[in-house]
């Protein structure tokens, strides 16, 4: 494992500032809400039964598809793009990568689907959708912080680090 120093990541990398990654995270979520939100409204509105807002009933296949369908968009924004490009859109745009955290070198797939995976998995226990990733962020916050590689859950779960981009 390549020695690490206060504020280096592997291979010698510049770990990015803490806001970097908090903001890349909050506009990669708001930016994929909206998109699952079209979504989930092109599927509503071909319900030929009708829709009638907020409160009205969806039959469990169309809450199932709609779950899937969600699943599948952060899929691709998430892992696929990690793994090809290295890092979420929004992380590209400021700049970041993400890699192994042992070598520094570009993620692998394991890597990239198992960082994603932390929070996305919870997306089928219904009780649990919205409570277990919110502790897991709300921890990744306080570790992004406090950890000298900067690593959230997923991160260290994932075994892989988020560095700036030379």
């Amino acid at each position: 494992m390549n020695e690490v120093g206060a504020g280096n990541g592997p291979g010698g990398r510049t770990l990015p500032e803490q806001w970097k990654r908090i903001v890349a995270r909050l506009l990669d979520g708001i930016i994929l809400g909206l998109i699952n939100l079209v979504v989930v409204g092109v599927v509503v509105s071909g319900d030929t039964g009708g829709f009638d807002g907020v409160g009205s009933d969806l039959s469990a296949g169309k809450v199932f598809l709609i779950g899937l369908i969600s699943l599948a968009i952060g899929f691709v924004w998430d892992p696929v793009v990690t793994k090809a490009k290295g890092g979420t859109p929004m992380k590209l745009v400021f700049k970041m990568h993400v890699v192994r955290a042992d070598t520094g070198d570009p993620v692998e797939w394991s890597h990239a689907i198992i960082r994603w995976g932390v929070l996305a998995i919870w997306g089928i226990i219904p009780v649990l959708t919205i409570l277990v990733p919110l502790v897991m962020v709300v921890v990744s916050l306080v570790f992004i912080f406090t950890k000298p590689l900067r690593q959230a859950v997923w991160d260290q779960v994932a075994k892989t680090v988020v560095v700036d981009v030379s």
